[in-house]
């Protein structure tokens, strides 16, 4: 029987799915800030949040981003794969205005 109250329909339980997406966010950290993101990201995503939260000022195209514990910057043109807690500096490109 197919239709309105049937009880054979296509979705599978809520929670299944609520469950595999909890798995694959981690939280990093961005300039001190904590920030939740997918295990894989683009960076451009992770300097949006990081503006959002205060992190960086400007454009997000006017930085690049580096891990703490390894040298190398890494443009917001890629994605990455992050781990929880790791930690990262989102440094300007180019010359910057000094207070």
């Amino acid at each position: 029987m197919t239709g309105p109250g049937s009880t054979n329909g296509d979705a599978g339980p809520i929670a299944r799915v609520d469950d595999s997406q909890k798995v694959d966010r981690v939280k990093i950290k961005v300039n001190g800030i904590t920030l939740e993101v997918s295990k894989t990201v683009a960076v451009r995503e992770v300097l949006e949040l990081a503006k959002d939260a205060g992190a960086i000022a400007g454009s997000v195209d006017e930085y690049v981003i580096e891990r703490v514990t390894v040298e190398g910057e890494i443009g917001p043109e890629e994605s990455i794969t992050v781990t929880e807690l790791e930690e990262f500096m989102a440094v300007p490109i180019g010359k910057t205005e000094v207070a």
